[in-house]
């Protein structure tokens, strides 16, 4: 049976948590100006001194915030690429599985990914967390690129994370649909898992061609 201090502690953790995530929620409405002492408090539905007691300042706050979400997505991305699954999923089909994904993932959700990202990075104390979390996403890249058959796809993943990051600062534009989007983004993978499967060679090649034949 739990000791009294035990509770008391697993009280002050989970109260720790809910101000975590009340930032968390603040911050994708407004950014970190909207991430006040009293907000915090009122998202979380806790009293306003409570803030205070367990941070030290709105900055501390907001890093530990931003490093609990990172936290949290290197630990899903980690455990995905662990996963052992078949991958019935052809590079033909993948404009349809793409859809699927911008379908449940719409932009504002790669808007907030990305601020998270992009502030977490800035701050030193976050970067190293940041850099594990871009690992586990690279890894995961491979883990999938492995599971259909591609030889070596560590800077093929690379290059794929590249794409998808590209794409969810493009999607906020509204500049095409996410139709065109997921059609764009397919062509481009196919592109780049084409070039890999040519080797430098191969690709030299093909543009020493390609040059020879304009006038």
């Amino acid at each position: 049976m739990p000791t009294r201090a035990q509770l008391s502690q697993e009280r002050s953790r989970l109260r720790r948590d809910e101000l975590l995530n009340a930032a968390i929620e603040l911050f994708a409405e407004g950014g970190s100006r909207a991430i006040t002492h009293r907000a915090v408090s009122l998202r979380a539905g806790l009293p306003s001194a409570t803030t205070t007691y367990y941070f030290e300042s709105i900055d501390e706050l907001i890093r530990e915030a931003l490093g609990a979400h990172i936290d949290q997505w290197t630990a899903d991305l980690e455990a995905l690429s662990k996963v052992d699954i078949d991958v019935d999923v052809s590079l033909d089909d993948a404009a349809g599985f793409i859809s699927m994904v911008f379908a449940t993932r719409g932009p504002e959700v790669a808007a907030l990914e990305l601020s998270i990202f992009l502030a977490a990075s800035r701050q030193p104390e976050l970067r190293d967390q940041a850099t594990r979390a871009m690992q586990a996403f690279e890894s995961l890249a491979g883990s999938v690129l492995s599971r259909v058959g591609i030889d070596a796809p560590g800077e093929l993943a690379g290059a794929i994370v590249a794409l998808i990051a590209g794409t969810a600062l493009r999607r906020q534009s509204n500049l095409y649909t996410e139709e065109v989007e997921a059609r764009l983004l397919t062509a481009a993978i196919r592109n780049l898992v084409a070039a890999h499967a040519l080797g430098p060679e191969g690709v030299d090649q093909k543009l020493a061609e390609l040059r020879e034949s304009q006038p």
